[in-house]
């Protein structure tokens, strides 16, 4: 959707209308936070949303997957890489 502005082209941006079922808590939450940066509701809404969107997965340095195969360990087996199929299911690869 493009508008003529006194001679410039500018482009807006579409917004899509929704409807939300808040309950008591929620909705009392939004109005709240709405009144108190002097937004409307709605952009609240977009503005935790846009936040959730931006919001990168923090990397928990102590979570036990990173310290999986700090200390080697041996099964006895030499061939592991190549049969780990067979010594984990205990049968051959392709076997039914």
């Amino acid at each position: 959707m493009l508008y003529a502005v006194i001679g410039e082209v500018i482009s807006v941006e579409y917004k899509y209308r929704t409807q939300l079922y808040l309950d008591a808590e929620q909705y009392q939450f939004l109005k709240e936070r709405a009144a108190s940066y002097n937004i409307s509701m709605a952009e609240v809404v977009r503005q935790l949303i846009a936040k959730e969107q931006n919001k990168q997965e923090e990397i928990d340095p102590e979570d036990p997957i990173f310290h999986l195969g700090q200390k080697s360990i041996s099964t006895g087996r030499s061939d592991g890489s190549v049969n780990h199929d067979r010594y984990i299911y205990r049968q051959h690869y392709g076997d039914k």
